[in-house]
């Protein structure tokens, strides 16, 4: 039995939900689609609002966005059934997808499935830079997540058990990134055991390259607030900050308006690395805009 829980803003949710119940009625299990809009538009409502003609489907509008972390956790206290899938709805699932979840052992607590990309890039090139980060940061195999479990977890599509959520609820944190970073360290302590499987969903949101930065930007400054009170939270950036200070200080001197003029241009992983450690370090305010 699972409840899959979508939160929405503002995006069309109709393509994920009906996959979802094509798949759920091939299937035994009795399966319910949580919908939340977490604050969306009125238009977009509308658009999404016809889903509550569904089977299995529970449609709910929220006035107000109370973000990514606070939408889960009150999916998760909404849920009827014991195990939970939480999924972006930005997200096309596998053939397979429902199947690979039911198909794992009810005692396994945290299931992450993972996440891919379409292999050709955008056709506009102002989506190209996300798509590039996501194919070579975020696609990684079970094989290279398992050796640091609680360090790659990432929330867009995993499994868990509802009562173990209830119990250990994602930090509402009130801007944007690493409420799941936080999450998945917080698990550490416990040794709870997070199993990583071959259940991917492709990302199907892409943002456009100012949007995008200005997201990671925004995770910067949100990953600095949460080191004040869990000074052991530890990400790509932290480590590197951390092990080589001198060598991180030296970004300062780098120009930021040409920092973000040769990623425009070039779209390096290695330049936007320099960018976030610079935006770590000192602080300055992101300026977007250039081409």
């Amino acid at each position: 039995m699972l409840s899959i829980c979508v939160p929405v803003y503002n995006y069309d949710a109709r393509p994920l939900v009906q996959t979802l119940v094509r798949q759920a009625a091939a299937l035994s299990e009795p399966i319910e689609v949580l919908v939340y809009e977490d604050g969306s538009h009125p238009e977009q409502q509308r658009v999404n609002q016809p889903l509550t003609e569904l089977p299995a489907v529970r449609y709910r509008a929220l006035t107000e966005n109370t973000g990514r972390a606070s939408i889960r956790n009150r999916m998760a206290r909404d849920a009827q059934y014991a195990t939970l899938v939480m999924l972006d709805v930005d997200s096309d699932p596998n053939p397979n997808y429902l199947r690979n979840y039911l198909s794992r052992p009810a005692a396994a607590t945290v299931v992450v499935g993972g996440t891919s990309y379409f292999e050709q890039p955008p056709a506009d090139p102002d989506l190209y830079l996300h798509w590039h980060y996501g194919r070579y940061r975020e696609v990684l195999a079970p094989a290279r997540r398992r050796p640091r479990p609680y360090l790659h977890f990432q929330s867009n599509n995993f499994r868990v058990d509802r009562q173990f959520f209830l119990d250990h609820p994602f930090p509402e944190v009130h801007s944007y990134g690493h409420e799941d970073t936080l999450w998945g360290q917080l698990l550490a302590p416990a040794g709870t055991h997070i199993e990583y499987i071959d259940n991917p969903v492709t990302h199907l949101g892409l943002d456009r390259t100012d949007v995008f930065l200005a997201k990671q930007r925004q995770a910067v400054e949100t990953l600095k607030d949460l080191r004040r009170s869990h000074p052991t939270l530890t990400t790509r950036l932290t480590i590197f900050a951390d092990r080589y200070p001198r060598l991180s200080q030296l970004t300062e001197a780098l120009p930021e308006e040409w920092l973000l003029r040769y990623l425009h241009r070039t779209h390096s992983l290695r330049a936007l690395d320099m960018l976030k450690l610079k935006w770590w370090i000192t602080g300055w305010a992101l300026a977007i805009g250039y081409s």
